[in-house]
């Protein structure tokens, strides 16, 4: 009389399991990098931000003193901490200003007065002058 197995052995069914663990390592291991590039973009999309509110804030004041301690300043600066590990520092007199940001993939952002908005590899200049140097 023959006997009929059905179903998978322990052996099989721990094989696909390990298959399926590394298949799931390598899909969150991608998708940390995705994370990551997802949050400089919105930080360089929120710098933007910063540079049309400064510019609003001269419009209005006739100059950029005191535009890093503004409100609309302050709302988004919040909003850039929390996307980075990293301080965003903020300089200004009366005729300039100049921000910066270290990125979460370890670049810096900056935006001046100047209409500059450019990465660097290190840590970009912001004082005594207030401008991306």
């Amino acid at each position: 009389m023959p006997t009929n197995k059905k179903g998978f052995t322990l052996t099989e069914l721990l094989v696909v399991i390990a298959i399926i663990g590394i298949l799931a390592g390598v899909v969150l291991v991608s998708l940390s990098g995705a994370r990551t590039s997802a949050k400089d973009a919105r930080i360089i999309s929120e710098m933007d931000q910063l540079r049309t509110a400064a510019e609003l804030y001269y419009a209005k004041n006739n100059k950029y003193g005191g535009f890093c301690g503004d409100s609309d300043y302050k709302m988004i600066e919040d909003d850039i901490e929390s996307q980075t590990s990293g301080e965003i520092s903020c300089n200004d007199s009366d005729d300039k200003y100049c921000v910066k940001v270290k990125l979460n993939s370890g670049k810096w952002r900056c935006i001046d007065s100047r209409i500059t908005s450019k990465e660097y590899d290190s840590e970009p200049s912001c004082s005594p002058t207030p401008a991306c140097e």
